[in-house]
């Protein structure tokens, strides 16, 4: 099930930014990505600030009406699906909004602490905890989509008989697996202490807007990447392994190692 944003450009024209910002959250990944201050600029009309920024109102609405929240994932079947189709609706709703989320959370998080370090310390560790997740989850999502998925995506093909099982580098599909869930539960520390240093993702009272929209999206990255790792690890890994039976491959590791080499 997904929720979509539906408004028209009446609505919105002589609203301010800020307003839009505070009712309909999804709103700020545009202004995000139109470089709309919604902040500080806050009071400025809609139309105002999209004529700024080279964009009309009407081009706002349409941005905004394409947007739609991750699906749940207890209201979707996963095993209904094929593996081919389970890593493409993987990459399509969990890995490019993990990517756009890091890249525009980033910068507000730095803008935070920039205002705010002094009086909250923790927000440097916010800031680094962040700058491990980019490091940990941007090459781990693209080892999926350049090594896992086409090799399982291949397996499935072989399986319907329309080609031979594939060879892999990496031997057998349960080295990459171990890697990747390995890869999913340091990410899992990394959101814990997240959550931990922020007291739950909770602002101060006198906290500005920025720093309440950096812990609400914290909040909500965390929960979507709980639901992508529940995903990979309980639905994906394991159809991929009982595919790999299927189509003949070996099932034992080799030599105790993943994806990378072995330092033994």
């Amino acid at each position: 099930m997904t929720t979509t944003v539906m408004t028209t450009t009446i609505d919105l024209t002589e609203r301010t930014v800020g307003d839009i910002a505070v009712e309909m959250p999804l709103s700020i990944r545009v202004f995000e990505a139109w470089k709309i201050d919604y902040c500080c600029g806050g009071r400025t009309s809609l139309t105002d600030a999209c004529a700024a920024a080279g964009k009309s109102v009407a081009a706002f609405v349409a941005e905004l009406d394409s947007l739609t929240t991750v699906p749940e994932a207890a209201s979707r079947d996963w095993q209904a699906d094929t593996l081919t189709a389970t890593a493409a609706r993987i990459v399509g709703t969990y890995h490019n909004y993990t990517r756009e989320e890091l890249q525009t959370i980033t910068p507000i998080a730095q803008k935070v602490l920039g205002v705010h370090g002094e009086r909250r310390p923790e927000l440097a560790e916010v800031v680094a905890l962040l700058g491990e997740l980019t490091a940990d989850l941007l090459p781990h999502m693209l080892k999926e989509e350049q090594v896992l998925f086409p090799y399982v995506d291949q397996l499935e093909e072989a399986a319907a008989g329309r080609r031979s099982a594939p060879t892999p580098f990496f031997g057998t599909v349960k080295n990459p697996v171990r890697m990747m869930m390995a890869e999913h539960d340091r990410v899992g520390e990394l959101l814990a202490r997240l959550r931990q240093i922020s007291d739950d993702f909770t602002a101060p009272e006198t906290a500005c807007f920025s720093y309440r929209e950096l812990y609400r999206r914290l909040a909500e990255l965390e929960l979507r990447t709980h639901e992508h790792i529940h995903v990979e690890n309980n639905f994906y890994f394991p159809g991929a392994v009982a595919l790999e039976d299927r189509a003949g491959q070996p099932n034992t590791l080799v030599d105790g190692c993943g994806t990378h080499g072995c330092n033994h």
